[in-house]
């Protein structure tokens, strides 16, 4: 079945850098190692989820039970928004997905363990979240017309909360906690999240109707440009020790930077290269 939203297959990195300059400040990107995956949420991949109505819930309220045991007073969450975060930042399953506001870290998470397999290519996601967050209040309008008035518009904390609970709506929308931990903060993160746990992230993103070619677009880079890409993205100060700041973070931005070092044939190419300019400059 051919996909609703838009595809574009790049030649190469360069091509990529070129076409990223045309998207606005109203984008978010995820960047995914496999072309071939679609968008979901990491709750749509447990097994528990379908078990019955109320089960994400129950989920939630056992790790905010277990996590104060973890949590400082001033490190625990006052908002729902802000909890799912936690969560999500902690590897419990959520309904949240994670999006940055910058392409290039998303280029960097979908280089970062690419497989190398010839003819495979990696996928950066696209979303219009203005797109996403007009098309939501128009709909949310026709039950949260008072709150939506009172909040400006705007899906806050208290509106955000309805809406999980009730699990019955069938749609994507933008959410950012108040808070953010250093870690998103570095990332540029923003989140989406659908409106119930109960249907797959794809076809919850079809509420666009006619906008979704528009408002999401896949774009796909053959994994051959990894060690150009990665190596770009690094003079970029982009690695695992900067948008993960611990020493897990900083040992593996070390393995992966000499993994992409270049050849001794890539060098010698570059010298010519060089060679090459130098000579030009010198005799046009």
């Amino acid at each position: 079945m051919e996909a609703g939203y838009a595809i574009l297959k790049l030649e190469d990195w360069d091509q990529f850098k070129a076409f990223i300059t045309r998207f606005s400040q109203n984008w978010a990107y995820r960047g995914q190692a496999n072309a071939n995956w679609i968008l979901n949420n990491a709750i749509e991949r447990t097994d528990f989820i379908q078990f019955r109505q109320g089960i994400e819930a129950e989920f939630l309220a056992e790790f905010q039970r277990g996590a104060r045991n973890y949590l400082a007073k001033d490190e625990t969450p006052e908002h729902l928004i802000e909890w799912l975060a936690l969560m999500q930042h902690h590897g419990a399953p959520t309904r949240l997905l994670d999006l940055t506001k910058s392409p290039f870290i998303a280029a960097y998470f979908a280089f970062e363990h690419c497989s190398m397999l010839e003819g495979e290519s990696v996928a950066i996601w696209c979303i219009n979240i203005q797109h996403l967050r007009a098309k939501a209040v128009t709909i949310f309008s026709g039950d949260f017309s008072e709150a939506l008035e009172e909040a400006h518009n705007l899906i806050n904390e208290s509106l955000f909360e309805k809406i999980f609970y009730e699990n019955n709506r069938k749609l994507v929308f933008p959410v950012e906690p108040f808070r953010m931990n250093r870690r998103y903060s570095l990332q540029q993160s923003i989140f989406v999240s659908t409106g119930t746990s109960q249907h797959p992230f794809m076809e919850q993103l079809e509420f666009l109707g006619q906008d979704l070619k528009k408002s999401v677009v896949k774009l796909e880079i053959p994994v051959k440009y990894k060690k150009q890409a990665m190596r770009e993205l690094q003079q970029m100060n982009l690695n695992r020790a900067s948008l993960f700041p611990d020493i897990d973070g900083y040992a593996l931005s070390l393995r992966l930077r000499y993994d992409n070092m270049q050849t001794p044939a890539e060098i010698q190419e570059q010298n010519v290269r060089k060679l090459e300019d130098e000579n030009y400059l010198f005799f046009p």
